[in-house]
């Protein structure tokens, strides 16, 4: 058993760091609120079908007269999609007593019986920070690049060689449905983003000077008109399109017109549509999907309310909670994280994607 933390590549000696203010932490990810890119449906606990009830077709016709009436013989169409939920869980096992004597910033204990046992308050901290984003990643990823016929591109895959598989197979999640969709034209709109086609890092990121207001442009002008009835329309877009849509305002100085401010922070839209900027599908599309001479579309981008792409899952306090404990027996601090989740993509009309 070993300590959670490496601290294999420290140099333990008289002179490092005695205090948590010297240590320097790496950056916690870059992620968006689940809640903010997605709804999210409680209560999912096993499959379960999702009714979507349609509406009339045309009704209203002159009326014939003669004390008749006109018979409307259509439908509402009725369809269904299922929540099919997965057990994810994993557990993070601590042993204390490999943590160096040496080491100053975060103190071993003093009294010899709780050697195993007592952890330093702010070494605590950090590993239940740093679990707790580890959980949020997690979620993220599936909802987004769940496939369970996900494979390494040595296996005929898209994932990067070495990539536990398992960690993308549990269920489909967005793309992987918007691919599908698209495949059998169910989705209403596709923009094709020329640049992720090219066949090395350098020609994909060579995007056009105005690729992402094209984007922007045709996702707006082209998705089914009852898109904008929702409450929670969106784009959602890679870094890569929202640095090229950047690149274009200040070239045509329009940052002006296009930004807002909000409790102190910009937000930006696009004809009043909000851009929120997925950071985590630019770093796992560049860590997981790259074949070794190009990613696998580094460029996407997807219109669409977020109750039309809800995760589903048991209780929302399991996305968020985790179960920490110390075992006597094996002298060991552990830690399990488990949560039930899925992903639908509801209304294929409702959504326009670019990629």
């Amino acid at each position: 058993m070993a300590s959670k933390i490496d601290f294999s590549e420290l140099t333990l000696n008289s002179d490092e760091a005695r205090e948590t203010s010297q240590l320097v932490f790496e950056q916690t990810y870059a992620r968006p609120e689940i809640a903010n890119v997605h709804g999210i449906q409680t209560g999912v606990i096993m499959d379960r079908y999702i009714p979507i009830l349609g509406q009339f077709d045309l009704v209203g016709l002159i009326d014939p007269g003669s004390c008749s009436v006109n018979t409307e013989t259509g439908q509402i169409s009725v369809s269904e999609k299922q929540w099919t939920p997965k057990l994810i869980s994993y557990r993070l096992a601590h042993c204390q007593a490999d943590v160096s004597n040496l080491l100053k910033f975060w103190q071993r204990a003093r009294i010899a019986a709780k050697t195993w046992e007592e952890v330093d308050n702010e070494m605590l901290a950090f590993l239940t920070d740093r679990i707790t984003e580890a959980t949020m990643q997690a979620i993220l990823r599936l909802s987004s690049f769940g496939d369970t016929a996900a494979d390494t591109v040595a296996n005929g895959g898209v994932l990067t060689n070495g990539t536990t598989k398992g960690y993308f197979t549990p269920f489909n999640g967005l793309w992987k449905q918007v691919f599908t969709d698209q495949a059998g034209s169910a989705v209403s709109k596709r923009y094709e983003i020329t640049a992720n086609a090219g066949a090395t890092y350098v020609d994909q990121q060579n995007l056009g000077d105005a690729d992402a207001l094209n984007m922007f442009r045709y996702l707006y002008n082209n998705i089914d008109a009852r898109a904008f009835e929702g409450q929670n329309l969106v784009f959602q877009i890679t870094r890569s399109l929202f640095n090229n849509w950047q690149d274009f305002l200040e070239d045509k100085s329009l940052v002006f017109m296009l930004d807002r401010t909000e409790e102190g922070a910009t937000k930006w839209s696009y004809r009043g549509i909000p851009i929120i900027v997925r950071h985590d599908w630019d770093r796992f599309i560049r860590t997981y999907f790259d074949n070794g001479t190009s990613w696998y579309l580094p460029h996407r981008a997807i219109l669409t309310d977020i109750n039309n792409i809800p995760i589903g899952t048991s209780d929302e306090e399991s996305l968020t909670s985790l179960d920490a404990f110390y075992d006597r027996t094996d002298k060991t601090h552990y830690t399990d994280v488990a949560f039930k989740l899925d992903q639908k993509n509801l209304l294929e009309y409702g959504l326009a994607v670019a990629y």
